[in-house]
């Protein structure tokens, strides 16, 4: 098993339900590109980001944003002796963001005007003006972490540097979060690498053959224009990079249609956008995803019907109750029907990653449901 698959596999051991985060978060690294990751306080996204850089032995910067976050804090303090002695506007970068090879900015989309055009030119050219000189930055990946996306216009062109986007919600799973009263507070790696690995992992991704599959990475791209969602050439280009990446993540040497998955958490811009994007996207690389998609938002309209239901009362309304039976037989209705896409995914030799996690929501729910029930 390579390294990085190793590092997977840690990753996903110790933090639950987080197998999408978790590739993101190492193609991003293998594409040498960036990352946010946007979701409620209180749901890992900072523990994730941390767990993933203690894999790599490298410079490592991390700042929690606020309005009043400053140039010194991010990019080091003035150099008062240059200032003295020259005459000479230099900042000590040493240990700060210019000098970090692996950096992480908790609600990044808080970045004032004042520091914004330098982060722009940091994570995209590699590069800070310090003073009247240039310096190379050697940033691998940058992650940030926001409760919301940005409004702002001047932090729009910010957030489209962000190769990959990724909402992160709750764990879902009751099963899971009694694992998770159990877990050890800190994560601990097991498995590191260098910076010099990283590199050459970059250099092998790079070489991942692409030809089979670049007439569905444009059919993608028609479908999300005729749904008004518009690809610009530049992350059109970069998103070859990050199915590349993937493929090589998944130990191919040469990208499947499969692969092509990663491009869900690439092409979307706003949170309304992920629906047709993940659909778009399965409808090519994966139909029995895409059929459990249309069940998943099914699910999610019935656990919005039961907001509506008084549940301590549900004895003394026969209104409730029948509604909560009707709820109860769409959802054996939607089991039945998930375990048959399953079959036959599994059949066809398909990945089946996504409809388990379905599969896993739904009986949660329908759980829940038959416990209500049983009370009364």
């Amino acid at each position: 098993m390579k390294k990085i698959e190793k590092i997977r596999w840690e990753l996903n051991s110790y933090f639950l339900e987080r197998r999408e985060e978790v590739d993101v978060a190492l193609t991003s690294i293998l594409a040498n590109e960036h990352v946010v990751f946007l979701g409620n306080p209180g749901v890992a996204k900072s523990q994730l980001i941390r767990a993933v850089a203690s894999h790599v032995n490298a410079d490592y910067f991390e700042k929690l944003i606020t309005r009043f976050t400053t140039e010194d804090e991010l990019f080091g303090p003035l150099s008062i002796k240059e200032l003295k002695d020259n005459d000479r506007f230099v900042r000590k970068t040493s240990g700060y963001l210019p000098t970090a090879e692996i950096a992480f900015l908790d609600e990044v989309f808080k970045a004032n005007s004042s520091i914004l055009n330098a982060l722009l030119s940091i994570i995209n050219e590699r590069l800070y003006h310090n003073g009247d000189r240039i310096e190379k930055v050697p940033l691998i990946s940058l992650f940030g972490a926001s409760n919301e996306l940005p409004e702002e216009n001047e932090l729009l062109a910010f957030y489209d540097r962000f190769l990959f986007r990724k909402t992160i919600k709750g764990i879902k799973n009751y099963e899971n979060l009694k694992k998770l009263v159990k877990l050890d507070e800190n994560y601990k790696p097991k498995t590191k690498i260098s910076v010099k690995d990283v590199l050459k992992m970059q250099e092998k991704a790079k070489k991942v053959e692409i030809d089979g599959i670049i007439d569905y990475l444009i059919d993608i791209k028609k479908k999300l224009s005729q749904n008004h969602i518009y690809i610009s050439d530049r992350r059109f280009k970069k998103s070859v990079k990050a199915v590349k990446c993937f493929a090589y993540l998944n130990g191919k040497k040469e990208a499947e249609v499969e692969d092509l998955d990663i491009l869900r958490h690439v092409y979307w811009e706003d949170i309304e956008d992920i629906l047709i994007v993940s659909k778009v996207v399965f409808d090519i690389t994966n139909k029995y995803a895409d059929q459990v998609l249309e069940k998943a938002e099914i699910i999610k309209n019935l656990k919005n019907e039961l907001k509506y239901i008084d549940i301590n009362k549900i004895g003394e309304c026969k209104k409730d109750y029948n509604k909560l039976i009707e709820i109860l037989c769409k959802m054996a209705r939607i089991r039945l029907e998930l375990k048959k896409i399953k079959n036959e995914a599994k059949l066809k030799k398909r990945k089946t990653d996504f409809i388990d996690e379905i599969i896993k929501e739904t009986d949660e729910f329908n759980n829940y449901i038959e416990g209500i029930l049983n009370e009364m």
